[in-house]
């Protein structure tokens, strides 16, 4: 394959030409403890918490010595887990096409505009306080119920209106 070929690309069989010096790289984890690797340690070592302000002036940095390096498998974190974390937040359900009275929608889209919320959420939290109340629940149950029928009748009119006008 080292021999140029008539219909080759001259660049190609170039770079086929070249060599590369070999590198001699140790893989094994023994490199760990050369005396390469501890130097490496020494400069990249935990930096030492912030001196109050008051004393910064006053206190030298103290630079670590071999002796006081730490190995990374002392570091123990107790930090919540991003799974754990995960678990422990909301799920929400999915998307819903809610239609209200154009009155209704306007007013309450500028009210939750004004607080900064969205629909959704001003939601829950009207039926989260509204469930533990069982005297607001009733009445809004009793309103739910008297616009449910409104809705019916306006929807049979507007039904009964659009057939007439077929029909003309």
């Amino acid at each position: 394959m080292s021999e140029s070929h008539p219909t080759e690309n001259p660049a190609l069989s170039a770079f086929r030409k070249k060599k590369r010096p070999k590198v001699n790289r140790d893989t094994s984890l023994s490199a760990q403890n050369s005396p390469a690797a501890d130097s490496v340690v020494e400069e990249e070592s935990i930096p030492e918490p912030a001196a109050p302000i008051e004393s910064a002036a006053t206190v030298p940095k103290k630079s670590r010595t071999k002796k006081q390096a730490k190995p990374a498998t002392e570091v123990v974190i107790k930090a919540p887990t991003l799974p754990k974390q995960m678990d422990e937040l909301i799920t929400v359900g999915q998307r819903r096409n809610i239609r209200l009275e154009e009155k209704l929608d306007t007013e309450i889209e500028q009210f939750v505009r004004d607080k900064r919320l969205s629909i959704e959420v001003l939601l829950e939290a009207l039926y989260l306080i509204a469930k533990d109340d069982k005297d607001l629940m009733d009445k809004a149950l009793t309103l739910a119920h008297e616009r449910l029928q409104e809705r019916k009748e306006a929807g049979k009119l507007r039904r009964i209106y659009a057939q007439m006008q077929k029909y003309k």
